[in-house]
C-alpha cells in the first residue's frame, strides 16, 4: 500500500510522500532476539509529535503535509524498498516512512511563507524511521550512504510539468560526507537539481542523515544558496524524539 500527499511541490521535482507495505522475508536472526535486546518503540502517530515545530527552521514557517505510518507498530518483516537495488529516482525523488523493514515512521514538510524568500530556504522536510532494533537501522544508514554515493547524476521525468511531452529534472550529486552530530554517526549530501524547462536555473538540495539508536534521522531542504541543514536542530529532533520513548 502506497499513501501519497499530492502537490507537495508545485514548481520544482515532486516527492510522493509515501508509506508502503508488502510481505517480505523476515530478516535473519530477527526471531533469536532476546526482549531485552528491543529497544521501545512508538507508533508512527507518537513519532509524529515528537517532530519540529515548522517556526524552528524559520520564522514564519508552516507545515504544508505530513505523514506517518498510523497508530500501530509495522511488521520488521514487510520490506517492500530495498536500498542497494531499488533505482535513484525512487530512492531520492521519493520519500517514504515506510517499506524499509521498520517499524514506524513520520514526517513533515515544511515551506517558507515568503514568495521572495529564493535563494533562502524554500521548503524542507525532517523525517524518522524507526527499526526494530539499533543494529537493523545502523544497516539502514550504511546502505543509505552508499546509495547517495553511487547515484552521482540522473534525471527524471518532471510530474509538475503539464506542458506537451512534459519536461525532465537533472540531480546532480555534488558531494558525500561522513560527520557526526552529538556524537551519533552522519552523513551530508549537497546536490543540484536543473529543470529542462528552466535552463540555467539551478537549485541546491542539502540532506543531513543521522543514526541514533533504532531511529534514522533525516533533514532535507531546497535553496538558492546552497544551505545546509543545521546539525543544531537535527540534534533537537534526536532529543524531542528519544524523549517520546519509556524510560
Amino acid at each position: 500500500m502506497k499513501l501519497t500527499a499530492a502537490a507537495v511541490v508545485a514548481a520544482t521535482v515532486a516527492l510522493s510522500l509515501a508509506a508502503a507495505a508488502s510481505a517480505a522475508a523476515a530478516p535473519s536472526g530477527r526471531g533469536s532476539l532476546r526482549k531485552s535486546d528491543v529497544p521501545p518503540q512508538v507508533t508512527g502517530s507518537r513519532l509524529q509529535t515528537g517532530l519540529l515545530p515548522a517556526p524552528d527552521f524559520g520564522a514564519g514557517f508552516t507545515v504544508s503535509n505530513t505523514l506517518n505510518t498510523g497508530g500501530k507498530l509495522l511488521s520488521s518483516a514487510k520490506v517492500t524498498l530495498h536500498v542497494p537495488t531499488v533505482s535513484c529516482g525512487t530512492f531520492e525523488g521519493e520519500i517514504y516512512v515506510s517499506g524499509y523493514g521498520n517499524t514506524a515512521g513520520a514526517l513533515d514538510m515544511y515551506v517558507n511563507p515568503d514568495a521572495n524568500a529564493f535563494p533562502e530556504v524554500i521548503y524542507g522536510l525532517q523525517d524518522v524511521v524507526q527499526f526494530a532494533t539499533a543494529s537493523a537501522a545502523a544497516t539502514f544508514f550504511t546502505q543509505a550512504h552508499a546509495k547517495y554515493a553511487a547515484c552521482l547524476s540522473f534525471s527524471e521525468p518532471n510530474p509538475t510539468d503539464t506542458s506537451p511531452g512534459g519536461g525532465t529534472f537533472q540531480i546532480s550529486t555534488l558531494s558525500v560526507s561522513k560527520t557526526t552530530v552529538g556524537g551519533d554517526q552522519a552523513f551530508t549530501v549537497t546536490q543540484t537539481i536543473a529543470l529542462s524547462e528552466t535552463p540555467g536555473h539551478t537549485k541546491f538540495i542539502d540532506l543531513l542523515y543521522v543514526v541514533a539508536g533504532p531511529d534514522v534521522y533525516s533533514m532535507w531542504q531546497e535553496s538558492g544558496t546552497n544551505d545546509e541543514p543545521s546539525p543544531a536542530l537535527t540534534g533537537q529532533l534526536i532529543r524531542s524524539i528519544q524523549a517520546l520513548y519509556p524510560r
